[in-house]
């Protein structure tokens, strides 16, 4: 899978438990292997595999395997149902968890109520610095545990909030205590853990006993549950289509021309963000100017890009988010983004009294990715402005963009995706303080879309959807970014298969079965 950078903290992209498209295979076993090895390849190194502080994709896709969350949900539907968590309510300021009886960690250590709070709990705690604090955790929350029930009140209310928590990939006691063991390693509730760890190239995991609570009754015993799970870095699309067709892989992402070569193989899809267009608002840089940015984006043809990112495969981004299914379903880009006028982008510039000096960085690890970014290039130069062009792979885009030790080193980036189904962690990455005090590595400063996410935060059910997509529309107004495709991006199998298609690219590994 490519061009899937950073997915934000959120339900859908971390979610371990979905509803099965073919359960009958699930209870008969037929056609299963027993104790097999699944292989399976992410296109980058995930870093930091503690759950409680990644917000990769790749890292939350390792994390499947080794972590359950308190719920989880239809890929069709969106509907909650019992994970870790048995039953539920909610309230606007108030969640309850009633967890199952005798949920044990890959150590054999309980998993309780209490160790579910101190989850929760720890990523409050502001000394921890968790990216995932405010954003799936509200930073007012106070959790708590009696018996087998978790309870979470915080004092204003929040929206999706049980949604949010219930997808929090949980971690046990030990690694909460020791944290250090985490970045490469596991200690979760999951059905794999984590053996070995070789960096920038492959992770392996072993099944571990006495698993009972898979989503369709899946368990350590299940027929065609394999033995073990090895996880390869293959950056190139091309290596990873070679791969499965050879049989060095069971399952992988695989977009673009290299497709035509797997269309023997079964696949599912995965639908995310494939193109996105972030401006840098840093006080100084032309980019931080309303009327340049919105000049920039008239400059390009959207729908071209859309083809050219792409390769043809995928649509128009309608908004933030991206993920199927979503919280929310709105169109909040349709006549609130600039047209494509770039005679009107030429004029706009020009008033804007300087020619512009814009360092784009992108993501070249495929060859859709570099000819978007040239194309972009060649439409602003076109409209006035002068463009540095900043390649690198997906670990290179982040690091010069939302890890950037130097804020004013980049101008605008296309590769670095935001990657959710649910709005309100939006705030936390697009408002507030601008990096390295706060997690805004843009600098947005945008004082509408403030105001409206304060009134979107207020409410709940079908208005906070309307909430947040109002809150949208100001980001689209002043151009502060431009979600521009979405790809149905495929994962092929050979050898193996799932019981339900990757949410988000995730996989989670009571999913899995391997064939004979």
């Amino acid at each position: 899978m490519n061009k899937r950078i950073l997915a934000l903290p959120i339900l859908l992209a971390a979610t371990s438990g979905l509803a099965a498209c073919s359960g009958s295979d699930a209870s008969s076993g037929g056609g299963f292997a027993t104790d097999a090895t699944f292989t399976v390849a992410v296109d980058s190194d995930p870093g930091d595999l503690n759950p409680l502080v990644t917000n990769l994709v790749n890292a939350q896709i390792v994390g499947a395997y080794s972590y359950d969350s308190l719920l989880s949900v239809d890929p069709k539907t969106g509907k909650l149902s019992p994970f870790l968590a048995q039953s539920w309510t909610e309230s606007p300021t108030k969640v309850t968890y009633t967890l199952r009886n005798n949920i044990t960690c890959a150590d054999g250590t309980p998993f309780t109520a209490q160790t579910a709070a101190d989850n929760l709990n720890w990523i409050v705690d502001p000394a921890h610095k968790s990216p995932r604090l405010e954003s799936v955790v509200p930073s007012d929350a106070k959790a708590s545990a009696k018996g087998n029930v978790l309870t979470v009140t915080t004092s204003k209310p929040r929206p999706f909030m049980l949604n949010n928590l219930g997808a929090q990939q949980m971690v046990c006691e030990h690694g909460l205590k020791d944290p250090k063991i985490l970045r490469s390693g596991s200690d979760g509730t999951g059905p794999f853990a984590i053996d070995h760890v070789v960096a920038g190239d492959s992770i392996t995991l072993t099944r571990r006993a006495g698993y009972t609570w898979g989503p369709e009754r899946s368990t350590s015993e299940t027929p065609g549950i394999p033995k073990t799970v090895k996880i390869k870095i293959a950056p190139s699309p091309s290596t990873r289509a070679n791969l499965l067709l050879s049989g060095g892989l069971n399952a992988a992402m695989v977009s673009g021309k290299d497709e035509a070569r797997l269309t023997a193989l079964k696949s599912l899809p995965s639908p995310a963000m494939s193109g996105m267009i972030i401006y840098n608002h840093y006080q100084g840089l032309s980019t931080a100017d309303v009327d340049v940015r919105r000049a920039l984006t008239q400059a390009i043809d959207l729908g071209t890009l859309t083809k050219i990112v792409t390769g043809g495969a995928g649509e128009r981004a309608t908004s933030l988010l991206s993920e199927h299914p979503s919280l929310c379903t709105y169109d909040s880009v349709s006549g609130n983004l600039p047209a494509y006028d770039p005679d009107a982008a030429n004029r706009a510039l020009h008033a804007a009294g300087a020619s512009p000096t814009i360092t784009l960085v992108y993501d070249n690890s495929t060859d859709t990715g570099t000819a978007g970014a040239e194309y972009v290039a060649k439409q602003w130069e076109a409209a006035g402005a002068t463009v540095k062009l900043d390649g690198g792979d997906e670990n290179y885009v982040i690091s010069k963009t939302f890890a950037a030790k130097d804020p004013s080193g980049w101008s605008a980036t296309l590769g670095l995706n935001l990657q959710t189904g649910t709005p309100a962690i939006y705030p936390q990455y697009l408002s507030g303080p601008a990096a390295p005090a706060g997690t805004n590595f843009a600098s947005v400063d945008n004082k509408d879309y403030n105001s409206r996410v304060s009134a979107a935060a207020r409410l709940t059910g079908d208005d906070a959807c309307k909430g947040w997509k109002n809150a949208e529309k100001a980001l689209m107004a002043s151009a502060d970014l431009v979600p521009v495709s979405v790809t149905p991006y495929p994962m092929y199998f050979n050898g193996a298969t799932a019981l339900y298609p990757p949410v988000g690219g995730v996989l989670p590994g009571s999913a899995i079965r391997v064939l004979k």
